[in-house]
């Protein structure tokens, strides 16, 4: 077992989705000056590992400080490794069929596209050609997995962007088919490992009252 960060640290030169600009850290005051360090953050919402909740694209839907922290926890988690998957794959029920044709109970679906390297070296590819889901992968994931309240990836959306008129109302219908309203998408995940399985996991937003979605630290017990 080892314990590991699923979330990847805030950058200004790592890649991102083409309309979301750079997060920017300046100096608000020093130690030489004032004695102490104090910074200024200014990003978007959806900048480098985020979740998004139903808010971001349904009126009145749940906000981050709608949750309890133990909606945050996760112990019963299907991971599935679909490294190699072509780019700009608009991935289809037919797709994830053999994975989930049998249905499955768990509450949390995690799937790497094993895009660690693009992220790192080929930021252009990573920010416009990962792979993103279809609306009908959306529910065909929900029919087989009814019990779903969580699904992550590590590409930066979970529509295909190069397909984003086509895709982008697959975060709808992850809402709204989901049995709960507390229902979390989250991208750009860490998952740089090819692990066994994930046992536990823990999502921790950024809390503003003003703040639908937003950045957020994860960490996971995995197996090796």
């Amino acid at each position: 077992m080892e314990t590991v960060w699923l979330s990847y640290p805030m950058s200004a030169t790592a890649p991102r989705p083409p309309a979301i600009p750079a997060p920017c850290v300046t100096v608000f005051q020093s130690i030489e000056k004032d004695g102490a360090n104090v910074q200024f953050l200014q990003c978007y919402n959806h900048t480098g590992t985020h979740l998004d909740t139903a808010a971001h694209v349904i009126e009145g839907g749940a906000w981050i400080t709608d949750f309890r922290p133990e909606e945050l926890i996760y112990s019963s988690i299907r991971y599935l490794d679909l490294s190699g998957t072509p780019e700009d794959t608009v991935i289809t029920p037919s797709f994830l069929e053999p994975y989930l044709k049998d249905g499955l109970e768990e509450e949390a679906l995690i799937v790497r596209f094993g895009v660690e390297q693009w992220r790192a070296k080929d930021p252009q590819r990573f920010s416009k050609h990962c792979p993103g889901f279809s609306i009908s992968a959306a529910g065909y994931i929900h029919e087989k997995m009814p019990n779903l309240r969580l699904i992550g990836t590590d590409v930066p959306s979970i529509a295909c962007i190069s397909s984003l008129e086509e895709t982008m109302k697959a975060h709808n219908v992850f809402f709204e088919q989901a049995k709960t309203p507390h229902f979390i998408i989250i991208e750009e995940m860490k998952l740089d490992k090819k692990w066994r399985g994930i046992c536990r996991m823990l999502v921790s937003p950024w809390l503003h009252e003003d703040m639908n979605c937003g950045p957020c630290v994860i960490w996971a017990e995995c197996e090796l």
